[in-house]
């Protein structure tokens, strides 16, 4: 049986038995592509793909007040190479902000960092 890990906040417990499932399931659900968490992404190349995103809810935290997951990011990366496009895919890691009703039915993203710095890297 695994044991529960519970994360505090000043207003509630935030850890429950199914924060990692509705966290993964709200990550599929994420429409990062759309929002301006995507900028470092689409800054790598002439036609970033969204490919997906995971989020770990098991190793979820409460820092400065807000609920934080590690996650990973998955895109294609295509750069127009002259005959003969280049395709890459590549996962990059991310920190997953997000909150939980006080009913804790519903788990809501609210935000996505992504850390692209291993993409610079030789």
């Amino acid at each position: 049986m695994k044991a529960a890990i519970s994360i505090q906040s000043a207003e509630q417990d935030v850890w429950f038995e199914e924060l990692p499932e509705k966290l993964a399931q709200a990550a599929r659900d994420y429409p990062l592509a759309e929002t301006t968490d995507w900028a470092p992404l689409d800054e790598l190349s002439s036609g970033t793909r969204f490919e997906g995103m995971e989020a770990y809810g098991d190793s979820a935290v409460v820092e400065d007040g807000e609920n934080i997951a590690p996650g990973r990011v998955h895109a294609e990366l295509v750069y127009d190479e002259p005959g003969d496009p280049l395709t890459l895919r590549d996962s990059f890691p991310a920190r997953i902000f997000f909150t939980v009703d006080k009913n804790r039915k519903t788990v809501a993203i609210t935000r996505v960092e992504i850390d692209t710095a291993s993409f610079f890297e030789e």
